[in-house]
C-alpha cells in the first residue's frame, strides 16, 4: 500500500511539471539579466562573421551608417514591442502572434505574424546548423594544413557528417523544458559570443599566411595581398544583386531576437509598481551595449584589413573566421567557442516554437502530450532543420534569404504597423515619423534583400549536389 502512494505521489509530480514544461515557464520569475543573455545569445548570431563583406559592398562611410542605423531602428522596434506587451488593465501578449490578434484581429493577425515568426526561427536555426558544422570543418582543416582559402575545398571530412554532430548536441539540448531552463545554457553561449568576436577582430590583425582562392592547377590567386577600399565595380545586374543580399546579410545579423521578445517578457514578473517593461528594456539596453561591442570591431577591423577583396578576387567565404589560420590555439578557441554559442541559440530560438507546437497538437487531438510525445516532437523538429541545412548548406546566400523574407518584416515592419494601430500617434509627430521610415525602409530592404538571396540560392543549388 505504501509503495502504491508512492507510485502515484511520483506520477502525479511529474505530470504537474508536464504541465508547466508545455508552457513558456514555469513561473514568473526571471531577472532583468535574463532578458539580456537571452538577447545576446539571439542577436550575435553567425551573421557578425560576415559584416566585413557587407562593409565591401557600400564602403566606409555608408556602411558604418546602415550598420549604426540598422541597430538604431532594431532598438526602436524593440522598445514598441515591450511597450505594447502588456495592457493598463494588466493583460499580457506572452506571444507575438497574440499581441497581433489583439489588435489586428483573431485571423489576420494571426496569419500575419506566426508563419512568418515560425519561418524566421527555423531559417535561423538552419543557417545556425550551417555554421557550426562550418566552424568544427575549419578546426579540422587547420590541423590537415589546408592552404586553401575555402576549406570545403580541402579534402576531409564531409559537411554532412558535421551537420549531424551539431545535430547530436541539439537533440539532448531540445529536451530542456522551457525558457527558464535553458538560462544556464543561454549565458554560457552569451559569453562564447563576446569571446569569439573579440578573437576574431584580434586575429584579424595578426599577419596570416597565404591563401589561395583556387586549385594549384589553376595558377591560384594569393588573397589579401594588396587590399584597396574602392567601391564595387562591373555590371549594373551584378552590383545590384550583391548590394540586395548584403542588405539581407547586415538584416539578418542585426534582428532575431524581435522574433521571441514577448516570450522572453513573459518569463519576467509585473506588478502595477514594477511593470515588466522596465526590467525587459533594461536588459534589452545592456544586451545592445554588448552588441556594439561585439558587431563594430568585426566589421571595421575586418573591412580595414581585408578590404574589397572580400567582395571581388578572392569572395565567396562570407564567414571571416574561416579565413584565419595563425595562431592556431586561439584559432581553433575561436571555432569552438561558435559551436557552443550556435548550440544555445539555436535553444532559444526553438523554444518558442517548440511551446506553440505542443499546444496546438493538444488542441487539435484534444490529449494530454507527456514527456515521450515531447521527445517525438522535439525530435523531428532538428531532424527537419538538418536535412534543410545539408540541402541548402550555403551560408551567405541563405542568410540573405532569410533575413529579407522573415527577419526584416518581423523585426521592423510588423512592430511599427502594430505600434500605428494600437497607440495611433498624431501626424507629423516624431513618433508617426521614425514609425514612418521603420516601415518604409522595412519594406524596401524586405523585397531587396529576399530577391538577391533567391537568387544566390538558385545559382548555388544549381552547380551543387545535396548532402554532399
Amino acid at each position: 500500500m505504501f509503495f502504491e502512494i508512492r507510485i502515484f505521489s511520483i506520477q502525479g509530480f511529474l505530470l504537474t511539471k508536464w504541465r508547466s514544461w508545455i508552457l513558456l515557464n514555469d513561473s514568473w520569475s526571471s531577472k532583468w539579466w535574463y532578458s539580456t543573455v537571452h538577447i545576446v545569445t539571439v542577436t550575435v548570431g553567425a551573421g557578425v562573421l560576415s559584416l566585413p563583406t557587407v562593409m565591401a559592398y557600400f564602403g566606409w562611410a555608408l556602411g558604418t551608417m546602415l550598420l549604426v542605423g540598422f541597430l538604431i531602428l532594431s532598438l526602436m522596434c524593440y522598445w514598441q514591442l515591450i511597450e505594447m506587451h502588456e495592457t493598463e488593465h494588466g493583460r499580457r501578449f506572452d506571444r507575438y502572434h497574440e499581441l497581433g490578434q489583439h489588435i489586428l484581429g483573431r485571423h489576420l493577425g494571426f496569419w500575419l505574424i506566426a508563419p512568418l515568426q515560425a519561418i524566421a526561427q527555423v531559417g535561423i536555426d538552419t543557417v545556425y546548423i550551417i555554421a557550426g558544422a562550418n566552424s568544427l570543418e575549419h578546426v579540422y582543416s587547420l590541423f590537415d594544413k589546408c592552404k586553401e582559402l575555402d576549406v570545403h575545398k580541402c579534402k576531409g571530412i564531409n559537411l554532412t557528417y558535421w551537420m549531424i554532430l551539431f545535430m547530436g548536441v541539439q537533440l539532448l539540448l531540445s529536451q530542456l523544458p522551457h525558457f527558464q531552463s535553458i538560462t544556464w545554457v543561454s549565458f554560457i553561449a552569451a559569453v562564447t559570443a563576446i569571446g569569439y568576436c573579440t578573437l576574431a577582430w584580434v586575429g584579424i590583425l595578426i599577419k596570416q599566411p597565404a591563401l589561395s582562392s583556387g586549385s594549384a592547377a589553376s595558377a591560384p590567386t594569393q588573397c589579401f595581398q594588396n587590399v584597396g577600399h574602392g567601391y564595387p565595380h562591373g555590371s549594373k545586374a551584378h552590383l545590384a544583386f550583391g548590394i540586395f543580399t548584403s542588405l539581407g546579410k547586415l538584416a539578418f545579423a542585426v534582428a532575431a531576437g524581435h522574433n521571441i521578445a514577448l516570450e522572453i517578457q513573459a518569463t519576467i514578473p509585473s506588478t502595477s509598481r514594477h511593470p515588466s517593461k522596465r526590467a525587459m528594456w533594461r536588459g534589452i539596453l545592456v544586451a545592445y551595449l554588448v552588441v556594439a561591442f561585439c558587431y563594430l570591431p568585426v566589421a571595421l577591423v575586418g573591412y580595414k584589413v581585408y578590404g574589397d577583396e572580400t567582395r571581388d578576387l578572392c569572395s565567396g567565404l562570407d564567414n571571416v573566421l574561416l579565413r584565419l589560420r595563425n595562431p592556431k590555439p586561439m584559432i581553433v578557441l575561436a571555432d569552438l567557442m561558435v559551436f557552443i554559442h550556435l548550440c544555445g541559440s539555436y535553444q532559444v530560438l526553438a523554444m518558442p516554437l517548440f511551446s506553440n507546437f505542443e499546444t496546438l497538437v493538444e488542441r487539435m487531438f484534444k490529449f494530454e502530450a507527456n514527456l515521450k510525445h515531447r521527445m517525438i516532437m522535439r525530435s523531428c523538429y532538428v531532424a527537419f532543420t538538418f536535412l534543410l541545412a545539408a540541402s541548402l548548406p550555403f551560408f551567405s546566400d541563405l542568410q540573405a534569404f532569410i533575413g529579407g523574407f522573415a527577419l526584416v518584416p518581423t523585426t521592423y515592419v510588423i512592430p511599427s504597423v502594430l505600434w500605428h494601430f494600437e497607440r495611433k500617434p498624431e501626424r507629423y509627430s516624431p513618433q508617426w515619423i521614425a514609425n514612418l521610415i521603420c516601415i518604409s525602409f522595412g519594406t524596401v530592404v524586405m523585397f531587396t534583400s529576399t530577391t538577391g538571396g533567391l537568387r544566390s540560392l538558385i545559382l548555388k543549388r544549381e552547380k551543387s549536389k545535396p548532402f554532399s
